[in-house]
């Protein structure tokens, strides 16, 4: 047949215009190795579909083929990426001819595709989507007259060439029989068809414009004896949103051949054609009106190119897009629970009906109820599906929101974990939970928030929602109470409908289709026992396809294990009654769990251990480098007990309990290989036990799998594996200095919810060992010893853990048992014990717990003294935490007079140059200033900046502490430009190094802020201010004491702008924060209230302000003393105000007094020192 179009049916036009304007042209394209002719005619009954059949149910449609050079051996060379460009130049030249011709260029189009035929119809609406020009813009016109696309096994990514090259010979019967006597493969091939993939990806951007459908073949091809699937499903049907896709039991070629009404497949094409040719023409004719306006608004500007106009067929609006070879998609963050997979099934009708919940139906894009707060619960028991339910929602509906974001609320540390989370990945803010509530709240786009598994009937679910009126909220739940909160209404999920359920078994059993009557019933049977829930049918469907059992067999050893269950729990005193539908579930946990023990291999022994450990774990994103760095870190250890002397480790042996760990750890180091984690995981996700993410390379249960997996453990069994996971997961942690990296720290984050989880069914407890008795008893008896140091070691990494992290109450339980067992068992001179009361010491710092903080500091320098020596490195170093926390404290004398001795100290031990000394040197420059010593402080931070400069760089964080530092005390010195300078450096590198809400580039903000009031930019510093204390609020809290800082510098910005009323507001409020967070005594209130005395001066408030100066002053007595600068000026703002209240009295008797003339020449004082506030 030669090249070109060929009419099969010509649909008679009548003379009602209205009946034409419904005429849709049907076009067909043959695959490789085929003919327009052959490839839709069946071989036996000779009947073309296209021709014989459609126009009987189809009367609307014009039908045609299009013929080409379709010889494998065209396309399957070099060169092949050029002749599919030619055909599809050509196709879309004779058919745009075609419909000239005929007066129909603004027609509906439906493209039926076969096999190679579909990239050659994609690669032509990528031709004609770019003919935009002026010259060329007619056949653009198959661009936007196509509505639908029918491919039928067309690959949409690589194909192998060979097969269809095997095909193309037998076809001919020329085939050359090389040596072996296979099918010869001629020469000069590529290695793969790789111009598909490559034009999936150019046709991705425009894809939206079709309805598209996707059959793939069902059954494989004879060649030659080897039967081969020509296009597999994952290929023909790729997981792609919006796209149909169905199967056809039938062969490659035998697909696109129906001989009858009844043949198999056909009325799925048929109805799927009827659809598209009801729908298209309106849709068409809409968008060529709207496509005509714009392209005449683009050549009445004298544009040259069309701008790229494309229509979502889905949504019915037209979108401008300038470059087609990258897609344009409305949203920009995606993040589920879950990724939704091929395999969900149904839930149609509940889709839609949540779907009209928060868009009302309106197809409109986006809704308008996007700008109202819409809530809506999806309430069930656990296993029904809630999570993927809202997943497929969200995925169905994703180009419907900017963004898309879940919190997971099965526990306070989620929660925190997830919105922190929030902030920081799309945010770019601080890694805070407030900072992720304020970014969501911020976002004039649309969003949707799905908040997972909120199932704590304690929790006020509204507490988790941001603030405001827009977004969408998505919430599930087996709590039924919560259904009130759902704005927009809320469902209850069931289990799945029957046949629905049937689906999801028989096909994760894959159980190959058609299904017989017998095979269904049994399914059948199997769902109803299972409650038609789609987690237990799952784990059924994944029973059955790993060979445990058989679809006949799987009842019986149900029902034998749920038998075995009941009497387990009957004899278990703290066992809870189960219902039905969960008894049942768990019943099809225990069938996989049966299979994994009669294996008794190693991998499912690691298996069956791994799912005890994990059980005590958060349910969700548990990452598989725990494990990995557990044994890793328990491989390392023992080699080093091997070096000991071999009577030693002989007696450690001995003495050692046996290990509370799994056997993956618990080996001699030959056989300990984290590979083994890797099959023991594989042997779950087998058996759909967990399922695992590539991304993030971690692996999580369902809630209920969760629950089973500690269910089912006795009591005394319980104990013994939580205290086997508390083991795994600290094994897993190093102490400083071994963990000193970025990945370490998002490592202990990621450990932070499963940390939590495990503590509340494993609290750590280590016994009193303050009696004489006892620690007798340790002495001699070595192996409690071992235990002691066991769980001593295990506290003080859980402690470093919630240390880091910033939740210091728990770190300060934990790390106060460590420093009272090394205290009574190894006594205040052992270096552990003084590195545990350290660390301790900087637990109290974060509660602000300071004094006791001091008193373990000089403790250890008092005890390193004497064992050390007074100018050893440790006692040093040990004395310089000591002075930071006199200084932070507000002890400025103690603190100046440790820091003197301690840095010239450093300088003579340690060397000028040593990083250490320059610490305690920048330390000692802040002391100074504190002292109001400006000179000597900007000397000292000069000398500091210089040595780092050297050795660090201009913008190591370190340097830019040290610049901070030297600003401020150029500042004092009213060096003012000099500052600014120092300082913007500082604020700007701290902004691109840790970002602009990190609490010290807001630091660096509100001290940039200060030199801008100094040198009278005060609404440039109101804007700094404002927007730092906002920042500082959401990253730190409000009575941190930055944002306290900053709070006080506005304050100071509001007076010298004459908002004398609102600055005296912000700073009262500020001052009372300052003296709750401070203490009455420290330095800091009394600054406070010494500038407030000021305020209230300037405000003409004169008693308020001398009692605000006499209470200053007393403050002054109980810490800093009367010598200090301070105190100083505090004594002397006091005597000015009452010598002013004097004067002021005088004036206003004499003016009482005076004659009337004279009254208009006195006035009261009011605003001197007006600066100094």
């Amino acid at each position: 047949m030669p090249p070109g179009l060929t009419r099969l049916y010509d649909v008679e036009l009548g003379s009602n215009a209205q009946d034409s304007s419904r005429f849709v042209d049907i076009v067909a394209i043959h695959g490789l190795n085929e003919t327009a002719e052959d490839a839709w005619t069946h071989q036996t009954t000779k009947v073309n579909w296209l021709q014989h059949l459609l126009p009987q149910h189809l009367q609307v449609a014009r039908i045609s083929t299009y013929s080409y050079d379709a010889s494998a051996s065209s396309f399957c060379r070099n060169g092949g990426a050029e002749a599919i460009q030619k055909s599809a130049q050509t196709l879309v030249a004779d058919l745009q001819a075609d419909r000239a011709l005929g007066q129909v260029t603004k027609r509906p189009i439906v493209f039926i595709c076969h096999g190679l035929g579909g990239v050659l119809v994609k690669k032509a609406l990528i031709h004609s989507s770019s003919q935009t020009s002026n010259h060329l813009v007619h056949l653009y016109d198959i661009f936007m007259s196509t509505y639908a696309i029918l491919f039928f096994g067309t690959p949409h990514d690589n194909t192998n060439h060979k097969k269809w090259l095997r095909l193309e010979i037998l076809s001919t019967r020329t085939q050359k029989l090389d040596r072996q006597g296979k099918v010869g493969v001629p020469s000069l091939l590529v290695d793969d068809v790789g111009f598909v993939q490559t034009i999936s990806d150019q046709f991705t951007p425009i894809m939206k414009q079709f309805h598209i459908f996707c059959f793939w073949e069902m059954r494989p091809t004879n060649m030659s004896g080897r039967l081969e699937f020509f296009v597999h499903e994952s290929s023909a049907a790729p997981t792609l949103p919006d796209i149909e896709k169905a199967g056809i039991p039938a062969t490659h070629s035998e697909m696109v051949k129906f001989s009858g009404a009844d043949s198999p497949g056909y009325r799925t094409v048929l109805e799927a054609l009827l659809r598209h040719c009801a729908n298209a023409p309106d849709v068409v004719s809409r968008r060529w009106e709207q496509a005509s306006k714009a392209i005449r608004q683009l050549r009445l500007n004298e544009a040259s190119e069309l701008s790229g106009l494309i229509f979502d067929v889905h949504l019915d609006r037209p979108i401008h897009q300038q470059n087609l070879s990258l897609p344009t998609m409305y949203n920009h963050y995606f993040d589920t629970p879950q990724a939704t997979t091929t395999e969900f099934v149904g839930r149609e009708e509940l889709l839609n009906s949540l779907e009209a919940a928060f868009f009302h139906y309106t197809g409109q894009y986006p809704s308008p109820s996007m700008r109202n707060r819409r809530s809506f619960v999806v309430y069930g028991m656990g296993g029904a599906g809630k999570t993927e339910f809202c997943s497929k929602f969200a995925q169905d509906n994703k180009e419907k929101y900017w963004g898309v974001f879940t919190v997971h609320a099965s526990s306070s540390d989620t929660i925190k974990k997830d919105f922190a989370r929030i902030g920081k990945k799309y945010g770019g803010l601080e890694e805070t939970e407030s900072a992720g509530r304020h970014w969501l709240e911020s976002l004039k786009e649309n969003w949707l928030l799905i908040i997972d598994n909120a199932d704590d009937p304690t929790r006020n679910l509204r507490d988790l929602f941001p603030r405001g009126e827009c977004g969408h909220i998505l919430i599930t739940t087996r709590n039924p109470n919560f259904r009130r909160e759902g704005s927009a209404g809320s469902l209850e999920l069931q289990g799945m409908e029957e046949d629905e359920a049937l689906q999801v078994l028989l096909r994760r059993a894959e159980i190959p289709k058609p299904w017989d009557a017998a095979t269904r019933a049994i399914g059948d049977q199997i769902a109803k026992t299972l409650g038609y829930l789609a987690l237990a049918l799952i784990q059924a469907g994944s029973c059955i396809y790993e060979g445990v059992c058989t679809l006949k067999e799987y009842l019986s050893l149900h029902f034998t294990y749920r038998a075995e269950g009941r009497k387990r729990r009957s004899s278990s005193s703290s066992a809870v009654e189960k219902d039905e539908v969960v008894e049942a579930v768990y019943s099809a946990f225990d069938v996989s769990l049966n299979f994994i023990r009669t294996k008794n291999t190693l991998a499912c022994q690691d298996a069956e251990q791994l799912l005890n450990i994990v059980g005590f774990y958060h349910f969700d994103n548990i990452k598989i480098e725990i494990f990995k760095r557990a044994v890793t870190n328990r491989k390392k250890a023992l080699d080093e007990e091997k070096t000991m002397p071999r009577i030693g480790h002989a007696v450690l042996n001995r003495l050692r309990p046996p290990g509370v760990f799994p056997g993956f750890l618990k080996d001699d180091g030959n056989r300990l290989h984290d590979f083994r984690v890797a099959r023991a995981i594989s042997k779950l996700r087998s058996l759909s036990l967990v399922s695992y993410d590539g991304k993030s390379d971690s692996i999580s249960l369902h809630p209920l799998v969760h629950f089973w997996a500690r269910d089912r453990l006795g009591s005394g069994e319980r104990k013994l594996w939580a205290a086997v996971a508390l083991n795994t997961l600290t094994e897993s942690i190093q102490l400083p200095p071994n963990d000193t990296s970025k990945a370490d720290g998002e490592f202990r984050n990621d450990l932070l919810p499963h940390l939590g989880a495990n503590l509340s069914q494993c609290a750590i407890r280590i016994p009193d060992y303050h009696s004489a008795l006892t620690t007798l008893r340790i002495i001699f008896q070595p192996s409690l010893l071992l235990i002691v140091r066991q769980q001593v070691l295990s506290a003080a990494k859980c402690g470093y853990v919630y240390v880091e992290r910033g939740q210091f109450g728990k770190a300060a339980e934990l790390l106060s048992m460590v420093k009272t067992t090394l205290v009574h068992t190894l006594g205040y001179r052992n270096e552990k014990t003084m590195i545990a009361m350290l660390g301790l010491a900087g637990t109290y710092w974060g509660l602000g717990r300071l004094e006791e903080a001091i008193i373990l500091q000089s403790r250890v320098v008092t005890e390193r003294s004497k064992v050390f020596g007074p100018n050893h490195e440790e006692t040093l170093l040990a004395m310089d935490q000591l002075g930071r926390s006199h200084w932070l404290h507000g002890q400025y004398h103690e603190a100046l007079s440790l820091q003197e001795r301690t840095s010239e100290s450093m300088k003579e031990v340690l060397g000028v140059e040593d990083p250490r000394t320059l610490s305690a040197l920048d330390n000692l420059g802040v002391t100074l200033g504190s002292w109001h010593r400006y000179e000597e402080s900007m000397k000292v931070h000069s000398q500091v900046l210089a040595s780092r400069k050297r050795h660090l760089g201009d913008t190591h964080l370190d340097t830019l502490s040290t610049m901070n530092n030297l600003a401020m005390a150029l500042l004092d010195l009213k060096q003012l430009e000099n500052a600014k300078a120092i300082m913007t450096t500082v604020h700007e590198e701290r902004k691109k190094q840790l970002g602009k809400e990190h609490p010290w580039t807001l630091w660096a903000l509100c001290n940039l802020a200060k030199v801008n009031i100094e040198i009278g930019l005060l609404d440039v510093a109101e804007g700094m201010l404002t927007t730092g204390v906002a920042a500082g609020e959401r990253s730190l809290s409000k009575d941190h004491l930055g944002v306290l800082m900053g709070c006080g510098e506005l304050s100071r910005v509001y007076a010298r702008q004459g908002r004398l009323d609102e600055a005296e507001k912000l700073a009262v409020e500020t001052v009372a924060l300052v003296e709750k967070s401070r203490g009455a005594a420290h330095p800091d209130y009394v600054f406070g209230l010494w500038k407030l005395a000021q305020l209230y001066e300037l405000m003409g408030e004169m008693s308020q302000a001398i009692s605000t100066c006499e209470s200053a002053l007393e403050r002054v007595d109980m810490r800093l003393t009367r010598r200090h600068p301070l105190g100083i000026k505090t004594e002397a703002l006091l005597q000015r105000l009452r010598d002013t209240e004097v004067i002021v009295s005088e004036i206003d008797g004499a003016t009482r007094n005076a004659d009337k003339p004279y009254n208009h020449l006195v006035r009261r004082f009011r605003t001197r020192h007006q600066l100094t506030w």
